[in-house]
């Protein structure tokens, strides 16, 4: 028996919803019906019925959940015995690139100088991926944007940023209209993140040329031209706001928090407590600049 299908399974459990499953997991639902018939033929039971189009668990299904729940546990405490009989540990850690060099570095350089025997990896990654590999025990600490309600995830607000249509001083005009810009200039957005901007441009007859990305770097230097437009989590520009090099003409979503997340069941790992502590205590030394935003 796989360790992923029984985890899928124990999701699906929860949840009885297939959609709401593939989101949690990551997984595509193809994957994960795959995942409980390959469970339900290695065990020869049947472990979800389908009636009235909603999913119920059968009476072996109850019981395999219910065992996957201990099995999980001691699975995830076996990963989190340190190689090398405790003399080495390795941390992996993932969020958006701007809250890797915001956050994650200073506490990594803080835990780092205390405590030689740590390695770090660390990936950018979209607020989807980040949650769902930390359900899964698959990395040890994110950093995400907006909120989430998980009974498996310990989580602490660091900090709120903003999402914004932003335009480089040089070209920002007062007088104009969205439409006025759109007709003028493209739309470089951050999608590395979904961001709810339809509202802006439902209204205006010249829709905007929008260029896609998953690199919030990029949108920075589109907007940094002076060419181009940008939707983007402020914080990576906040300094470009408050010198006024860049101008906010439009909030897509208005101080949203950031937090960072571990799974629960790594609570009494040291290390990985250690460094999500070092994760609060930058945030809070942080969070007044994030704050200020000067609005166009």
């Amino acid at each position: 028996m796989e360790i992923r299908t029984l985890q899928t399974f124990q999701v699906v459990a929860e949840e009885l919803n297939m959609t709401k499953a593939a989101i949690k997991l990551n997984y595509s639902q193809p994957t994960i019906t795959k995942h409980i018939q390959s469970l339900e033929t290695e065990l020869g039971s049947t472990l979800l019925i389908k009636r009235n189009g909603k999913y119920l668990l059968t009476k072996a299904g109850e019981e395999l959940y219910m065992r996957s729940i201990n099995i999980l546990k001691e699975i995830n405490l076996i990963k989190n015995i340190s190689p090398d009989q405790g003399n080495h540990i390795s941390l992996q850690l993932q969020g958006h690139d701007y809250y890797g060099f915001r956050y994650f570095m200073p506490a990594i350089n803080k835990m780092a100088k205390t405590n030689e025997t740590v390695t770090f990896t660390l990936n950018g990654a979209s607020n989807e991926e980040t949650i769902s590999k930390i359900l899964k025990n698959e990395i040890d600490l994110g950093i995400i944007t907006g909120k989430v309600a998980s009974s498996d995830l310990i989580t602490k607000q660091i900090a709120v940023e903003s999402t914004a249509l932003c335009i480089h001083h040089s070209i920002f005009n007062p007088e104009y209209s969205l439409e006025d810009y759109f007709s003028k200039y493209p739309i470089v957005i951050d999608q590395s993140e979904y961001y709810n901007y339809d509202n802006s441009f439902q209204q205006c007859f010249n829709q905007p040329t929008i260029i896609n990305t998953s690199s919030d770097e990029i949108v920075q230097e589109a907007i940094l031209s002076g060419k181009m437009l940008g939707i983007v989590r402020t914080g990576r520009l906040q300094e470009y706001i408050d010198s006024g090099t860049i101008n906010i003409i439009e909030v897509i979503a208005k101080e949203e928090p950031i937090q960072v997340i571990m799974n629960k069941s790594n609570c009494t790992n040291q290390s990985i407590s250690t460094l999500f502590n070092f994760v609060c205590q930058q945030g809070a030394h942080n969070t007044p600049k994030l704050q200020t935003i000067k609005w166009a």
